[in-house]
């Protein structure tokens, strides 16, 4: 009975010193809540009031070059510590221009695939045999690849798909502008979205993995690593057409796609 006693009498005493905790301890895990959201909070308006000012679209261009200069220096890894100093640019800075390093990431492939997608497009009026009209792509992707290896590391490793504007930026531009090409000599190829999208999908697992073992082993010629791409390239294209009912023989010349007008030119002699 008297431990009991004690122990009621205890209760209100001990509920008097809990209320008089100084505030600074019972509201520390809100504080600290309240800092985390505060921070949230500016570092989110901060951006927004970036976003207006006159020159942005200048800066993250300066940025993504920055991106493009430390990535071709450090490689496909490169911190964005690396990239705020090519900027001249302290890191809070450079999340006024950039929510994200992911978002930084998605700016500088979509870069990347637009300069190597307008290079291959230049290749593809090329007229002759389809071996012929597979190299010339094939070769300014291979020599592209050979030229900014860490571009084209920081591009593959991130596993981007082929695109269009309202997509993710492709890893493989040499796939996507040959399906393109393929359809314009064989309007067939289109038709089934699925097996096409499958065709170059098998075309893209080919290219970025054999480009990607030759930049890191050098096992061969940037010709030799050319012709033997064109070939494989070639037999993926060509299990297609033949599931399309076309017979080609890949060393004839082809007959030239229509024009706008909706005409054909004579094919060469």
């Amino acid at each position: 009975m008297v431990s009991l006693r004690l122990w009621v009498h205890g209760v209100p005493r001990i509920a008097r010193r809990v209320q008089h905790v100084p505030r600074t301890f019972q509201s520390a895990g809100r504080y600290g809540d309240i800092v985390e959201r505060q921070h949230w909070v500016d570092t989110t308006a901060v951006r927004r009031a970036a976003s207006r000012l006159p020159g942005r679209e200048l800066r993250r261009e300066q940025i993504i070059e920055a991106a493009l200069s430390a990535i071709e220096e450090n490689g496909p890894h490169a911190l964005t510590g690396q990239i705020a100093d090519k900027a001249g640019l302290g890191r809070t800075h450079f999340y006024r221009h950039f929510a994200s390093k992911e978002e930084l990431d998605l700016a500088v492939a979509r870069h990347v695939h637009r300069e190597l997608t307008a290079k291959i497009r230049l290749t593809l009026d090329v007229q002759g045999s389809p071996l012929d009209v597979i190299r010339a792509p094939v070769t300014q992707h291979v020599m592209w690849a050979d030229e900014h290896p860490n571009l084209y590391r920081f591009l593959v490793n991130r596993h981007y798909r082929r695109s269009t504007e309202k997509t993710a930026p492709g890893s493989s531009a040499f796939a996507s502008e040959l399906a393109v090409a393929g359809a314009r000599y064989f309007p067939r190829y289109g038709e089934d979205s699925e097996a096409a999208d499958r065709n170059v999908a098998a075309i893209m697992g080919l290219m970025d993995a054999s480009v990607l073992w030759w930049l890191d082993h050098r096992d061969s010629t940037r010709d030799e690593l050319v012709i033997r791409l064109t070939r494989q390239t070639w037999l993926i294209i060509n299990d297609r057409l033949q599931e399309l009912g076309f017979q080609l023989d890949p060393h004839l010349p082809l007959c030239e796609p229509k024009t706008s007008s909706g005409t054909t030119r004579a094919s060469p002699r």
